[in-house]
Order: C-alpha cells, then sequence, then structure tokens
C-alpha cells in the first residue's frame, strides 16, 4: 500500500490548530511591562530606604550638617565669611519679614539666612542668583526673641 502524508499545517489541524501566534509587537509590549514593573519596584525600595534613613537622628544630623557646609562654602566664595557654623535658616514669608526689619526689605522665600553669632554679623544669601542679597552686623539679644539687626 502507499502512504499519503498530509500536512497538518495546511489543513489547519494538528498541535497548533487554533492557536494563534504571538506577534513581535505584543512581545514588545510586554518586555516594556515588565521593564517598567521592575523600575517601579527599584524606585519604590530607595524610597523606602530614605524614608528609613530620615528616621535615623544620626543621619538627620549629618545630612544638615553637610547641607551647612555645602551652603557655607558657596558663600566663602562670594564674601569673606567668619571662622565659625553659623545658624541658618530659610526664608519662607518673606512679606512678613520685609516689614519686621529694614535689614530684611530685599529678600525673597527661600533666600537664607546665615548668622555668625560670635561675629555679630548675619548674611542673605540668594542661592537661585548665587548671590549676597545683604550682609551686615546684628546685635544679639540677650532674650529668648532671637536676634535683632541693626538698621543701619
Amino acid at each position: 500500500m502507499d502512504e499519503i502524508r498530509v500536512n497538518h499545517r495546511s489543513q489547519g489541524g494538528g498541535p497548533r490548530a487554533g492557536r494563534r501566534r504571538v506577534g513581535f509587537k505584543w512581545r514588545i509590549v510586554v518586555a516594556a511591562m515588565a521593564v517598567l514593573l521592575a523600575a517601579a519596584g527599584v524606585f519604590g525600595v530607595l524610597q523606602w530606604r530614605e524614608n528609613e534613613r530620615l528616621k535615623d537622628p544620626d543621619y538627620v544630623a549629618t545630612q544638615a550638617q553637610r547641607d551647612a557646609d555645602e551652603l557655607v562654602t558657596k558663600v566663602s566664595k562670594l564674601m569673606i565669611v567668619p571662622d565659625e557654623s553659623p545658624t541658618i535658616a530659610t526664608v519662607k514669608d518673606a512679606e512678613k519679614l520685609r516689614t519686621s526689619e529694614v535689614f530684611f526689605k530685599d529678600v525673597e522665600n527661600g533666600d537664607k539666612i546665615l548668622i555668625f553669632a560670635a561675629a555679630q554679623t548675619a548674611v542673605v544669601y540668594r542661592e537661585s542668583d548665587n548671590r549676597i542679597i545683604k550682609s551686615g552686623p546684628i546685635v544679639m539679644s540677650d532674650d529668648k526673641t532671637g536676634t535683632n539687626t541693626s538698621n543701619e
């Protein structure tokens, strides 16, 4: 007897009958989704680690000191600063500060105020422009209200 071979693929039968082949575009979409999911996971882990670090008082103090040192370095490139560690404040309400003291008439929100207590000097620094807005002597008060700036 003669054997007749039938090509199952040409007739739509066989093991892959009824299945559609996954196209190249779908593979790209699935790969892109996997990459995005992995990136989101890495981002989440990094955020979690940073939040855990911020709970550590030693880390926060070290970071604050590093930021203060960087700020003093920037200001020292523009003027001679006293050899002491300043108290640093960031202006949050410039309008209120402008009306409280003549010394602060040109401040804007975001400006940094460096107070060198031993040298009795205050410096207003605008980081966005990398410039000194004002510097001058301050008079330290004995009460707990803070510092009074001279209006000279």
